[in-house]
């Protein structure tokens, strides 16, 4: 595989473009300054109208993973891949609904929708919008983006049986302290790894925004992933990509 096949940009919190074959593809669009009257502690590595993906992956529609207003403002006419009940909020022609397993082939390029462990919903109108992982495939290579989700040994198990994943990008932050049951914790995140057999960890879902800012510094998600990593031998395999970085793979 050529090395520049896959490229993985960290935007901040859990947006992320992955640039697969001929895609562009954005994650969890939030790319303004504050998510539910909430403002981020780290800024946006980019304003949304400097990204151009041709596909914008959403987990599910809190509103630090579908920002409306990071919607409205990005170039083009990109297609959203969302779970169920969540075009009725993106208000968008472009959007493809997806159950577990159900799959879409984009210029080449595969998403599987995969199961997550989250709350569903995102206020009291639209209280039934899904949540959910993908999973890209494309010439041999997978990645797989959790999203937001709890750790599940039979989660990680049933998509590790099903893909052999390359990337995991994997949420670590978000869990403290009474976000734990819809947040994992970074030792979850290498154990969920493990199960997974994916070949390289990439942390997502650190560092820049929470409910309660405060909780960013308690939690140290960072460091206690890298400890985690270190004594369990896999710290090889972690590649950390700070917000405004990017990284190429050469897997």
């Amino acid at each position: 595989m050529n090395s520049m096949t896959l490229q993985i940009e960290n935007l901040g919190h859990s947006t992320f473009t992955v640039k697969i074959g001929s895609l562009e593809v954005l994650t969890d669009p939030f790319l303004t300054e504050c998510a539910g009257g909430i403002k981020r502690a780290v800024p946006a590595a980019k304003r949304p109208e400097e990204v151009t993906p041709k596909v914008v992956i959403v987990s599910h529609a809190h509103y630090d993973h579908l920002d409306l207003k990071t919607v409205k403002r990005l170039k083009g006419k990109p297609v959203y891949l969302t779970p169920e009940n969540c075009k009725k909020v993106i208000k968008r022609e472009e959007v493809i609904e997806l159950k577990n397993f159900e799959s879409v082939e984009i210029e080449g390029v595969r998403f599987w929708k995969v199961p997550a462990h989250h709350n569903r919903g995102r206020n009291l109108l639209h209280p039934d919008t899904g949540v959910g992982g993908f999973v890209i495939e494309h010439g041999g290579v997978t990645v797989y983006f959790a999203g937001d989700t709890a750790f599940s040994e039979h989660l990680y198990s049933s998509i590790g049986e099903k893909f052999k994943i390359d990337v995991a990008m994997l949420p670590i932050g978000g869990f403290f302290p009474v976000f734990r049951k819809f947040h994992q914790t970074p030792e979850e995140a290498v154990k969920g790894f493990k199960i997974l057999k994916a070949r390289r960890l990439v942390p997502i879902h650190f560092g820049s925004w929470h409910l309660i800012p405060l909780f960013l510094r308690l939690e140290r998600a960072l460091e206690r992933l890298m400890a985690c990593s270190l004594t369990s031998g896999i710290t090889d395999r972690v590649t950390v990509i700070q917000p405004g970085e990017r990284v190429t793979f050469d897997i």
